[in-house]
């Protein structure tokens, strides 16, 4: 009985890894290279069109090298332009962003308990809120994405291979 089992999941293993096609977005001279499988999210720009779309990539076809989307085919050269976000912009302008406004509670705060009329809320104290909260929210719009640009004369190319064992 344990045999049984044994097969159906070495079998249910080696259908997963028959199938592996990946879309990488390669750098010209860096080896390193971004992989992305089915069933990732994309932020893409395609040929004579301004705006940004983004889908969920159902299936990647390597012969034709195509791009199969829920509701419509892209071919690998119309793509243009990728949107990469970077997590570390948004997470370190959080952290700013909460750091201002606890400096400004700690020191509203301290003020009205510590008993001392002469101490009161300062404009250094709102100064030092403004700047680390207005630094906070303009690092994610400014840093916060990477965009890599595709075609013949760019940096970044787009290639569909299959892995398959």
């Amino acid at each position: 009985m344990k045999y049984i089992y044994l097969i159906g999941l070495l079998l249910l293993s080696l259908q997963s890894i028959t199938a592996q096609r990946i879309l990488l977005v390669e750098k010209v001279g860096n080896p390193k290279t971004v992989k992305l499988q089915e069933g990732s999210y994309i932020q893409y720009r395609l040929v004579d069109d301004e705006s940004w779309y983004k889908d969920r990539i159902i299936s990647l076809r390597e012969d034709i090298q195509i791009i199969e989307f829920e509701d419509h085919l892209v071919s690998i050269d119309r793509i243009t332009m990728m949107r990469e976000h970077k997590p570390a912009a948004r997470a370190f302008g959080t952290m700013l962003t909460t750091f201002g406004f606890a400096w400004s509670a700690f020191a509203a705060i301290g003020t009205a308990t510590d008993g001392d009329p002469n101490s009161r809320y300062m404009w250094s104290d709102a100064t030092v809120t403004g700047i680390a909260v207005g630094t906070g929210l303009l690092l994610p719009a400014l840093f916060g994405t990477k965009k890599k640009r595709f075609g013949a004369k760019q940096a970044y190319r787009l290639r569909i291979i299959d892995v398959t064992f």
